[in-house]
Parts: structure tokens; sequence; C-alpha cells
């Protein structure tokens, strides 16, 4: 059984405070077990600060999936697969290079980038469209 987890955001996309509403689908084994749609608690002042704020939402679900799972006995083979549709949140999350351009969600990045090189989760991109 796999985990694979697809979020998106729409960075400032409430017209009245413009904060940025973050999405995820998690499923197993083909079957959805998780999903959300919930307003950020801040403004983004990017489309990568937005998208980052969202993987990390879906990464701390998938933590508390990841621990589930393993408590009832299913075990991970494979890391979960996170698909994202922007190309700096995906860069943000295998390089510590840009992180000193991102200090204002420093916390998400490191939380996101600890997942990422233990090997639990794996980082995808994938177009915009789908």
């Amino acid at each position: 059984m796999e985990l694979v987890a697809h979020y998106d955001t729409n960075w400032a996309g409430c017209p009245l405070t413009r904060r940025s509403t973050t999405r995820y689908f998690i499923q197993l084994g083909g079957s959805p077990i998780s999903w959300r749609t919930k307003k950020q608690f801040i403004v983004a002042r990017s489309s990568a600060e937005a998208e980052y704020r969202a993987m990390a939402s879906t990464v701390s679900e998938l933590f508390w999936l990841h621990w589930l799972l393993s408590d009832l006995g299913v075990t991970q083979t494979q890391p979960t697969r996170l698909y994202c549709d922007n190309q700096a949140a995906l860069h943000i999350a295998a390089n510590l290079v840009f992180h000193e351009r991102t200090k204002h969600v420093e916390m998400d990045c490191y939380f996101v980038r600890e997942w990422v090189l233990s090997r639990d989760i794996a980082t995808l991109k994938i177009a915009s469209a789908e």
C-alpha cells in the first residue's frame, strides 16, 4: 500500500484578505483517505511562499498518516510521492541554498526538508493543469 499526495494553492486568492488557500488530497492504495481545503493563516508574499506553506501542511498530514499506518502495522516500502506544480517550492525542498532567500518561511523549510532528507517523502513535479 502506497501513500500518494497532491497539493496546490491559489496565491492571494481571497479577494478580501489576499490570503492563499491550501488544498491537498492524499490516497492510500489509490483510495482517498485524507483531503483538506483551508485558507492559510498569513498573507504569502510570493507564490513560492504560498506553495511552500501548502507543502508543509501536506507533509504535516503525511507525518500523522505515516505514524497511524505504522501503528496499524502498514509499512511503506517506497517514499511517499508528493506532487507539486511549483518549481520554486521543489527547489526549496531539495536545496538548502534557497533558504537564505526564504527566511520568512524558515520553520516550514526545515520541517519539509527533514522529511525529504529522511527519504520518507519524495517531491515530484506535476503540471499545473492536473
